[in-house]
C-alpha cells in the first residue's frame, strides 16, 4: 500500500461528506461504470479517502470521478483521480485513497471550499 502524507494538509471530517462516484478508466482503457454511492472520509488539495460498499480490484490502474458538495449551498466539485491503495473497513466498507492530478484549478476550488466550511 502506498501512502502519502507529506501534504501541507489533509481534513478528516467527522460525519463523513455523502459523494458519487464513477470509474473512468482501467489501465489505458476508457469506460463509464454506472454511478455509485460513497463517502468521502478525509479530503486535500492532492486527494481523498473515499468510503463505499464496493470492492474495486486494483490489479490496474483505476481511475475515478469523483462528485460532491461539502455542505448545502457550497459549490459541488467534481474531480478525477486515480485509486492508491485499498483497505477493508469494517465487514461490508472498503476504503480507497484517491490521488488528484496536479491541477491548480482544483487545488483552489478545494481548499477555498474547505476554508468555507471549517469557519461555519
Amino acid at each position: 500500500m502506498k501512502y502519502k502524507r507529506d501534504e501541507s494538509y489533509r481534513f478528516t471530517f467527522s460525519q463523513p461528506i455523502p459523494c458519487s462516484f464513477t470509474i473512468v478508466g482501467i489501465g489505458d482503457q476508457m469506460i463509464e461504470s454506472k454511478t455509485a454511492k460513497g463517502e468521502i472520509v478525509d479530503l486535500s488539495p492532492q486527494g481523498c479517502r473515499l468510503q463505499s460498499l464496493l470492492d474495486i480490484l486494483l490489479e490496474k490502474e483505476v481511475r475515478v470521478r469523483v462528485t460532491f458538495q461539502l455542505d448545502e449551498g457550497y459549490a459541488e466539485i467534481a474531480a478525477e483521480g486515480a485509486l492508491q491503495w485499498k483497505k477493508r473497513k469494517g465487514l461490508s466498507h472498503y476504503q480507497y485513497g484517491v490521488e488528484f492530478p496536479k491541477d491548480e484549478s482544483l487545488k483552489t476550488i478545494i481548499t477555498d471550499e474547505l476554508k468555507k466550511y471549517v469557519k461555519k
